[in-house]
């Protein structure tokens, strides 16, 4: 079983030098919000994510400020009443983007009949309308690899300290697709 986070692991950082958005951010900035909604988002971040950047707090100090920021967010955009069916042409006119190999990464998985399951903060209806994904729940051998894209030099010591592979400012799935080689899997052949 393959476990993945989604925003900033399965998907881009950034594409031509210019940042990608995570999925809240999707909805956040899109046309299906109104501006007294994303005015009141972009103070949550404001407040929220300086607190989840800081490398000198523990995950555990974080946890309950993070729950409580992700459940006012969620409250705003529910408040919205924003129709599922809009949700692919939101996505479509974002700057969202899966990593470079992505397909052979899933084709890999898929072939193999590789679960993949994805736990993320996003919008549950934002992701599946990027990707689709594996719903199983099992425990394996575990090989963690963290994509540090932001304030590296501040993260490098957290991340080494919580991943098995630090891959840094890295926009491919290069190492995850090399990884399925080692173990076995063999890959398929891509036309070009």
């Amino acid at each position: 079983v393959v476990i993945s986070d989604f925003d900033m692991t399965l998907t881009r950082f950034a594409y031509n030098g210019k940042r990608c958005p995570p999925s809240h951010n999707i909805l956040n900035n899109s046309r299906l919000t109104s501006e007294e909604c994303k005015a009141q988002l972009k103070d949550l971040l404001n407040t929220y994510h300086p607190i989840e950047i800081d490398s000198k707090q523990t995950a555990e100090e974080k946890l309950p400020l993070m729950v409580e920021w992700w459940t006012k967010a969620h409250t705003l955009l529910v408040q919205q009443r924003i129709r599922k069916d809009l949700l692919q042409d939101v996505v479509k006119e974002s700057d969202a983007m899966l990593r470079e190999l992505y397909q052979l990464f899933f084709d890999h998985l898929h072939e193999h009949s590789i679960p993949l399951l994805i736990f993320s903060a996003g919008l549950g209806d934002v992701l599946e309308e990027v990707i689709l994904i594996y719903n199983k729940r099992e425990r394996g051998n575990i090989l963690q690899i963290g994509f540090l894209n932001d304030k590296v030099e501040e993260r490098k010591t957290s991340y080494l300290n919580a991943y098995d592979i630090v891959l840094v400012k890295d926009e491919t799935m290069e190492v995850p697709n090399a990884l399925l080689l080692c173990f076995g899997v063999a890959l398929p052949r891509t036309s070009s």
